[in-house]
This record gives C-alpha cells, sequence and structure tokens, in this order.
C-alpha cells in the first residue's frame, strides 16, 4: 500500500518549505538545548508555545507535546521539563513558536490521492476539524479565484464574511495560501500529504502555525504504454466474430451468446468454435480458431479457465487484434486470480492484442447487430445512449429491462469487467469521437488510471453528457491515513471534485442513473433553471415545490399575460400559481383540452425553460398523448418537457410511456424524479456555460 514506505519531516523542515512557496508561517526558532529555548522565547517576546519537534511524533497535541500561552522564563523552564519527560526515548528538539493572536481556524491539506492525483481541501479548522468535517475539495493545481469559490462553499462559509460581530477574515490571503499549497503538492511529486492546521485568519493576513508534511518514500509509478480509440472500435464494429466455447446445448453460455447474435441480426461472420467441430445452430464449427478460413476481427472466449491461455495464443496465431474473455476466477478472487490476470494480460499485449474482461460478458451494438451477451436477450432500441459498465448487469437484466420497457436507445454496451486491459478510459475515450453516441452512462466501482480518466472526462464531458454513478467510498491502494486531510479527502470526495473538474454528472443510484440518461438522450439542454408546473393534484403540486427547492429548480411567478390565457379554462374562483393545480378546469374542460391548454400558456413565458405535465392515472385521463401534446411541444424545441404520473394500471402506465416516447418527452413515476432528472440537466448546461440565470445546484 502506498504510504508504507512514508517519511514524514519534522514540523520545522515542514514550515520552512511552506514558507519557500509563500506561505505565510508563524514566527518560530529551533532549538536544542534549554538555555536555547529561553534565548528563542526572548528573542521572540511572551508568551510563547512550545513544541515536541521530531519526526516519530505525528499527533504532538494528544501527546502532550505542546505547551501553549507560556507567559514567562520560569512556566517555560517547566514545560521544558514535561516534554523531556514525556519523550525520553523518542530523539527530538525543541520548536519555540510566538504564540498566534486568536483568529478563525482553517484547515488547509494538499494530498497526493493514489488514483487522481494531487488535490487540495480547505474547512473549517482547530480541534473540531473531524466532528464538523466541512470541508472543500478540489483537483490541484487551484487558481485563487478558485480558491476563493471554494471557500464560499463552506457549509461555515457564513464565519468568514463576519458572524455575531466577528471582523470578516482576508479571503484573499487564505485563498494564495491555498492556491500556492496547491502548486507546491502538484510540483512536488515526493510529497504524500501536508496538513496544515490550523490556518490562522485575520481581518489583514493569515498564518499557519502548524504543518505535517508527508513524503511518499518511493518514484512516481510507470504508465502504461498507450493505445489509440481505434483499437477499441473491433469490439463494437467488427466484420466477423469467433466465439470460442460455443455450445448445441441449450442453458449453457456458449449457445445463448450465439443465439444473441444471431437474433441481434449481425452481418458479418460467424465462426463456433468447438473441439467436436460439428455443426452448431445451422452453422459450420471449427475446432480452433486458427482453423477458421477468413479473418477474425473479434474473438469471444466462454471456456474453462486453465484451457484460457492455449486459447489466446490460438488467437495471437491467427491474427485476431481483439479479445472478450467471459471467463471469471482471476482479480475477482483476490490475490493468486490477480496474479493470474496478470500474466493472462501481458500474453495478450505481448502479441499485440486487446483484450475486455476477464469476467465480461462484452458489448452490444444494436445498429452492427452485435450482442455477445451470456443472458438471453430481446431486440434493443437503437438510440444515442451508449453505456460503461464494469458489471455484466448491464448486459443482462438491464439490458432486458431496456429492451422491454424503452426508457431510451441503445449505442453501445461495453461491460468491462476485471478490467485487465481495456477500462473506463479506453471506452470513454473511443465514445467521446462515437457519433452514434450522444450521452454515456458509467457505472464505475472504481477508477484505474485516475489521470487519464480526468483527461477522457475532460474531452467527453466537452462534446456530450457523461453520466456516472460510482459504488463504494474507498480505493484499494489508498494512502495510510496520518493526517486530519487524509481522513477528511476520501476517494469519494475526490471523485466528487473530479466530476466537478470534468463536468461529469454523478449520479448515486440506480434509478437516478436511469432517469438522468432518459432525460439527456430524449430533451435539449435547458438554457435555464426555471420549471413551469402543472398537475392533476394537489400533491403533485406540494411535492414539485419541496423538490424544486431541494434540487434548486426555480419555479418562477405566473406573468399577467399568462395568467389572463389560464383564466381561459380555470374558474374564476380558482388560485392560479406555479405549479398549477388544474383539477377544476378539468372538470369543465377534460384532461386533455386542459392539459393542452395550460401546457402551452407555460411554455410560452419567456421566463420559463422547461415544462413538467402530472397526471394521475384513471380512465378519465387517459386521451390520444400525440394528438394533445404534439404541437405544444414542436411550437417550443429549445424547451424539455416532462412527464410524470400517480398510481395507474400497467395499461394505463404503458400508454402514458408511449404516447409521450413518440414525442420525445420522458415520463416518470413520480414527479420528484422528473424535477432531479432536469437538474441534473441544468447541471451540464451550467457547466457547458449555457444558463441564462437561475439559482445555483446542489
Amino acid at each position: 500500500m502506498e504510504g508504507e514506505n512514508a517519511t514524514t519531516m519534522s514540523e520545522y523542515a515542514g514550515s520552512v518549505l511552506l514558507g519557500e512557496w509563500g506561505i505565510p508561517v508563524i514566527d518560530e526558532v529551533l532549538v536544542t538545548d534549554q538555555s536555547g529555548v529561553k534565548d528563542a522565547a526572548d528573542r521572540l517576546g511572551y508568551p510563547v508555545v512550545l513544541k515536541v519537534c521530531s519526526e516519530t511524533v505525528l499527533h504532538k497535541t494528544e501527546q502532550g507535546g505542546v505547551v501553549l500561552n507560556i507567559p514567562d522564563a520560569a512556566a517555560l523552564t517547566r514545560a521544558v521539563h514535561d516534554i523531556r519527560s514525556r519523550f525520553s526515548t523518542v530523539p527530538h528538539a525543541f520548536l519555540v513558536q510566538q504564540m498566534a493572536s486568536p483568529g478563525l481556524e482553517l484547515i488547509l491539506g494538499a494530498r497526493r490521492d493514489p488514483v487522481f492525483g494531487p488535490v487540495v481541501l480547505v474547512g473549517i479548522g482547530g480541534i473540531f476539524t473531524e466532528i464538523f468535517r466541512d470541508t472543500v475539495i478540489e483537483l490541484a493545481p487551484v487558481t485563487s479565484r478558485t480558491a476563493r469559490e471554494m471557500l464560499s462553499r463552506l457549509k461555515g462559509q457564513a464565519l468568514l464574511g463576519g458572524f455575531r460581530s466577528q471582523p470578516a477574515i482576508d479571503l484573499s490571503a487564505v485563498a494564495e495560501a491555498l492556491a500556492a499549497l496547491s502548486k507546491l503538492i502538484t510540483r512536488r511529486r515526493d510529497i504524500l500529504e501536508i496538513d496544515i492546521n490550523p490556518l490562522i485568519a485575520y481581518p489583514t493576513g493569515a498564518v499557519a502555525v502548524d504543518a505535517l508534511v508527508r513524503l511518499n518514500g518511493k518514484s512516481p509509478a510507470e504508465r502504461r504504454k498507450g493505445f489509440s480509440p481505434d483499437t477499441v472500435a473491433p469490439f463494437f464494429n467488427p466484420r466477423s466474430i469467433a466465439l470460442i466455447g460455443a455450445s448445441r446445448s441449450p442453458g449453457k453460455g456458449g449457445n445463448i451468446i450465439l443465439r444473441n447474435i444471431l437474433k441481434a441480426g449481425f452481418k458479418g461472420r460467424i465462426y463456433p468454435i468447438n473441439p467436436t467441430g460439428k455443426e452448431i445452430l445451422g452453422m459450420q464449427s471449427f475446432q480452433r480458431v486458427s482453423d477458421v478460413p477468413g479473418p477474425v476481427d473479434l474473438a469471444m472466449i466462454v471456456i474453462p479457465k486453465a484451457a484460457v491461455p492455449d486459447a489466446i495464443a490460438d488467437c495471437a496465431a491467427k491474427g485476431v487484434r481483439s479479445i472478450i474473455l467471459s471467463t471469471g476466477g482471476y482479480s475477482d478472487i483476490g490475490e493468486s486470480g490477480a496474479l493470474e490476470q496478470k500474466a493472462l494480460v501481458e500474453q495478450a499485449r505481448g502479441e499485440g492484442m486487446r483484450l475486455m474482461g476477464p469476467n465480461s460478458i462484452g458489448t452490444i451494438n444494436p445498429v452492427a447487430g452485435l450482442a455477445t451477451s451470456i443472458v438471453g436477450l430481446e431486440l434493443i432500441r437503437p438510440g444515442g445512449v451508449s453505456l460503461i459498465g464494469q458489471s455484466g448487469v448491464f448486459s443482462s437484466g438491464w439490458g432486458r429491462w431496456i429492451a422491454d420497457f424503452k426508457p431510451f436507445g441503445i449505442a453501445k454496451i461495453g461491460c468491462i469487467g476485471n478490467k485487465g486491459d481495456i477500462n473506463e478510459s479506453d471506452l470513454l475515450e473511443y465514445l467521446a469521437d462515437d457519433a452514434e453516441t450522444k450521452t454515456v452512462g458509467m457505472y464505475l466501482e472504481g477508477v484505474v488510471e485516475g489521470v487519464r480518466f480526468v483527461k477522457a472526462a475532460s474531452r467527453a464531458c466537452a462534446r456530450k453528457p457523461v453520466v456516472v454513478m460510482k459504488s463504494g467510498h474507498t480505493e484499494a491502494g489508498a494512502a495510510a491515513i496520518a493526517s486530519h486531510t487524509g481522513s477528511l479527502a476520501g476517494s469519494d470526495a475526490v471523485f466528487d471534485a473530479v466530476c466537478r473538474e470534468t463536468g461529469m454528472v454523478r449520479v448515486h443510484d440506480s434509478e437516478t442513473f436511469f432517469d438522468t440518461l432518459a432525460a439527456f438522450e430524449a430533451l435539449p439542454l435547458p438554457r435555464g433553471n426555471r420549471m413551469g408546473v402543472l398537475s392533476i393534484t394537489g400533491m403533485g403540486c406540494v411535492v414539485t415545490t419541496d423538490a424544486a427547492d431541494e434540487y434548486g429548480v426555480e419555479l418562477p411567478a405566473l406573468r399577467p399575460g399568462t395568467l389572463r390565457r389560464l383564466r381561459e379554462v380555470m374558474p374564476a374562483w380558482a388560485p392560479v400559481r406555479n405549479p398549477v393545480d388544474i383539477w377544476s378546469a378539468v372538470e369543465q374542460h377534460g384532461s386533455k383540452k386542459t392539459m393542452s391548454h395550460i401546457s402551452r400558456c407555460l411554455l410560452e413565458q419567456k421566463d420559463i425553460d422547461a415544462l413538467l405535465v402530472i397526471f394521475v392515472l384513471m380512465p378519465e385521463s387517459i386521451f390520444d398523448i400525440e394528438e394533445a401534446f404534439c404541437e405544444v411541444v414542436r411550437e417550443h424545441p429549445g424547451k424539455p418537457v416532462f412527464a410524470s404520473y400517480y398510481g395507474g394500471t400497467e395499461k394505463e402506465i404503458k400508454h402514458v410511456h408511449e404516447g409521450f416516447l413518440l414525442l420525445g418527452v420522458p415520463s416518470y413515476p413520480t414527479p420528484e424524479r422528473a424535477v432531479y432528472a432536469f437538474s441534473r440537466m441544468v447541471a451540464y448546461a451550467r457547466f457547458k456555460g449555457l444558463l441564462r440565470q437561475g439559482k445555483s445546484l446542489p
């Protein structure tokens, strides 16, 4: 693990380093004997602070190695004697510091994340740092402007501007210190982490009074040889495919995969590989890949583990350059399997081959008629969403759900399994340039090659939305924690910073993942975060208002012109506001006319950027969706429209989904889910610089 060979600078050496990089530090003197301590105190002026200074003592305060506010020489003598007795078995010196004036205590931190590289942290500091855990993290380096923006995102940011007659702190001084710290961790690759706690901020200036600097004790890891995105193309668009482990037995993986490829309508050559060489599903089979008469672009291996190395060697002899390895039992089972996986990947790379897996069920491309899933699939509607997943569920259970429920169409699905070779960065680099892919969705359990991933994600997000669901809160190989920064800058917080830096839209569960992808595929990006809402039930109005407030969506007041037009269907006695409770109008004019008219009125208001239509599903609310909303949607191509509903039978739900599907309008089982999906679109539109105005999203 990173951190096992780490060494720690003494506090004095750490302070000198910070000062060299432009971070203000408290006046201090390092001495080795009692007489030197007294001279240092006289020079600095009482009151002073006395600290033990040793590379082996990391947490001085907890161990009694810090004495504050020493008023005179007699108290200093007692403090020296006490520290000497506490640390008699540890080589140490004494650090005499000027006693800092009271101010606002902050923590500044920098850390070399094991996956993504250098990050910086700022938070409310002092002795309660890890209790309140009020911190903001970003990838390093940061500018002074970004550092100030980080300060504004602290929950306790009100303290910075002055609270209860306290003076405001010098934000520029703190921001400049944080920016300098970020440059230090970026340029000094031998530094593992830096912990400044506290940095005391004043109305004018700021000063670091305690610093911990740890060195990583090892040279940077060697980067693997890069591959062109072109090497990923055969996994989705092969002209020929060999299935190693093809079977005549229904229920076996080698039979299911073959049936999926045939059902999907693959137009290239299919070569079943089976030791018997007998016909399978009406196709000639071959004993080995090398027996195939024509070229093979892609081979999928579905055989026992012991036979895999020979199969890869046979593929190499044939000139196959792309392999999907379905077989498991490698890094998915632990260290011994990981070593076998490493040898297998080295074998493939040595032959110039790319390998997806092990433990991968491969790829889906509806346009190419390719579906290598080991689970029986129905035909999936082609569309603009491409999915990258470490789990095979995308090409199995979820693949079946997507085919049946049709939340969106699919461009590509890639299940990368153990990521021995092909990983998320490979696929992201490829999909960024894929014309069929309009939106990318990723499920990740971890990231390899973090710096490369950040570059790939930044490039992809500049071109199309990337929605990511990442599970887990730790990374294998994380550094041993020896500081406040290490405990606060966990991998999940760092990944949030990666998303902010690159523009990736992060969600936290499968429900919001698919909801958000459906919105991105179907709808135009909004130009603001202001939504108009109509609901046939008062409950819909209330819960939507709550959801809008939670997700940073604005519900604009209705303009006089909009109100006049709404009165054409709304009774004079009925209150009219946004969200619009339309029940009273439905009683007089019916659902179809009411919803169509009010939808048009709301969309025509200039400061409404999107529309949400809320149904209660019942026989009286079933009407021709396309007829009612076609013109309304067509007249406002730049404003996304969402539909949601409460209750209903399976038939009624299907009616709403299929009706709005024809109009390119996504439907959601609750208004809250629709509002959340809209908020994720707003977040990406804000990243792209498309928003006109509106309040910030959480």
